[in-house]
């Protein structure tokens, strides 16, 4: 036993603090964070909520700033984050250049989800450790969580300046420069990432999905399918893998994953709603419609699962309950310019030239893009040229004046 514990008139609870911490949590010192989504098992939590509880019921608190340390670190690791900030202030104001408790103030600020206090201590720690790379990557997540990339993006890429291995940094990196778009880069920075730990499923996950976002469609496959390699129930993974066989028109291979998401995880919606699109693309209209049922139970508003149903209906021939669920789609979403693309091919089917005109109107306002699959098609291209036609003509029917 170290002298702190045997000095310590609450050594039992904080001496078995400091073990657990070092050995199964963040350390009992400068705190090193879990990665995030890993979580202490319940038999630690609760080794370390009794140690805690030793102490409190023993004293008020912890004395020497070591025993505090330790004290506020075990906070931390039971998600008692206020706790925490309040013993890491107490530290601070009697020792302002007490640097681990700094730093740890500064983490739990991050998860009190007060980013801006937290990007205030690491800024000052980093005058005192100015080659801290932890300080850069936390402060990089401050920025972060405050909508700030640039400086996040900075602040990571000085953290891996400072340590080349500095994965976390690396991988956060990526996910941000692939939200903004900056796809090349995010993939060469999950290549650096693959290559240091080449057992992350989702940093194959994210890679994929710049490749997707590149045009690169088979390697992005590729990517997906290592991903479920590495981790078999990382259903986004799978998920990414069936849109983009969808896309490629690999439609089997589609209703494959997306049977394994729904497996996984049987409340996604969305995958209901994918693999009913999947099922009608091969004709199989009656697994279709129940897909889109399931989409629909679990999500009643959900527009888009409407209007696809409302799409097989008219494939099947019913064109009255189509109608209703392209009315229903508008009513969940009236932006939803695929709901006003069917209720306007149908309503031409129909006979009915106003309504026909008043959804069209409504598709080349919000996807103009449309226009040209329109005018190819056998109900709709019709309407466009009446419609353009119109537009020429002017409000009284007579040519407009060209100026």
């Amino acid at each position: 036993m170290d002298d702190r514990a045997q000095d310590s008139p609450y050594s039992g609870g904080l001496a078995a603090s400091a073990g657990l911490l070092d050995q199964y949590a963040t350390g009992s010192g400068r705190i090193t964070p879990r990665p995030r989504g890993a979580r202490l098992s319940e038999d630690v939590r609760n080794l370390l909520a009794n140690a805690l509880a030793a102490v409190e019921g023993a004293t008020n608190g912890a004395g020497a700033t070591a025993d505090q340390l330790v004290y506020g670190n075990g906070c931390y690791a039971v998600g008692r984050h206020a706790d925490a900030s309040d013993v890491y202030l107490s530290i601070l104001e009697d020792e302002p250049s007490k640097a681990e408790a700094r730093f740890n103030l500064g983490l739990a600020y991050l998860r009190l989800r007060n980013p801006e206090d937290a990007v205030r201590e690491f800024t000052g720690l980093l005058v005192q450790e100015p080659l801290l790379a932890e300080a850069f990557y936390q402060r990089g997540n401050g920025y972060d969580d405050l909508g700030q990339s640039e400086r996040a993006l900075a602040d990571y890429e000085r953290a891996i300046e400072l340590d080349p291995d500095y994965v976390q940094a690396m991988y956060n990196r990526g996910i941000l420069l692939a939200q903004a778009g900056r796809h090349q880069e995010a993939v060469a920075q999950f290549d650096k990432v693959n290559g240091i730990r080449p057992d992350i499923s989702n940093s194959y996950l994210n890679r994929g999905a710049s490749l997707d976002e590149l045009g690169l469609h088979d390697e992005a496959i590729d990517a997906y399918t290592r991903a479920a390699e590495l981790d078999p129930e990382n259903a986004m993974a799978l998920f990414n893998r069936a849109r983009t066989n969808y896309y490629l028109g690999n439609l089997h291979g589609a209703l494959t994953d997306y049977s394994q998401v729904i497996q996984l995880t049987p409340d996604d919606a969305e995958a209901f709603n994918n693999r009913g699109l999947t099922f009608d693309a091969l004709g199989d209209y009656d697994n279709a419609i129940q897909d889109f049922d399931s989409a629909i139970e679990l999500r009643p508003l959900f527009a888009e699962a409407h209007s696809n149903r409302g799409a097989v209906l008219e494939i099947t021939g019913d064109l009255d309950a189509a109608l209703e669920e392209y009315k229903h789609s508008l009513e969940d979403d009236p932006e939803l310019a695929s709901a006003h693309y069917n209720a306007a091919r149908l309503y031409s089917r129909t006979g009915d030239v106003a309504a026909c005109l008043k959804h069209l109107d409504r598709v080349l306002e919000i996807a103009p893009q449309l226009a040209e699959d329109a005018a190819h098609d056998e109900h709709l291209g019709w309407a466009l040229e009446m419609r353009n036609l119109r537009r020429e003509q002017g409000p009284d029917g007579a040519a407009e004046d060209g100026g």
